[in-house]
């Protein structure tokens, strides 16, 4: 069984790419940025991780939920 490790994000290129990948949906939950020509772009970007993202807002170390819907 693997375990959780935490490292400094310039240790790992996927540790970058989680960090960015976080910041990217944090900033789109929040709807931050009042510039058109941001949103666009992370629009763009979203599109492009969107479809390999499995679930939001939740982690289930089993990969099964113990319940339906926020606690």
């Amino acid at each position: 069984m693997d375990t959780l490790h935490f490292a400094p994000s310039h240790a790992s290129r996927l540790v970058q790419a989680v960090d960015l990948v976080t910041f990217l949906f944090r900033r789109m939950a929040s709807g931050a940025g009042a510039d058109p020509r941001e949103a666009t772009t992370n629009t763009r970007l979203w599109s492009w991780v969107e479809p390999r993202r499995y679930h939001s807002w939740c982690w289930h170390p089993t990969g099964r939920p113990t319940h339906e819907g926020p606690a």
